[in-house]
């Protein structure tokens, strides 16, 4: 196993720091840092981690709204409802 590039970051038709480095390339680079880190996450949660890293994109996504709220992008009227979800 390559400890530096390990085969569940190569899953699919993209490599995952493409994809990262191709979705965050116009953001400032503490959203892009915290994009990346949530892509990272569920990219690879069914191949390492499981609900861990789903776990770990949450916490970098509410991270990252809290950002966003503080640089005034974004006001709590914008937020998207939050859907239910049944267990």
């Amino acid at each position: 196993m390559d400890k530096i590039n390990p085969r569940y970051y190569k899953r699919g038709k993209f490599e995952t720091i493409d994809v990262i480095l191709d979705v965050t390339q116009n953001l400032p680079g503490d959203e892009a840092y915290l994009v990346g880190n949530i892509i990272k996450y569920l990219s690879r949660y069914d191949a390492k981690n499981g609900l861990e890293d789903v776990e770990k994109a949450r916490w970098y996504a509410r991270k990252l709204s809290q950002l966003l709220k503080e640089k005034g992008k974004l006001e709590e009227s914008e937020l998207p409802l939050r859907a239910e979800v049944s267990e």
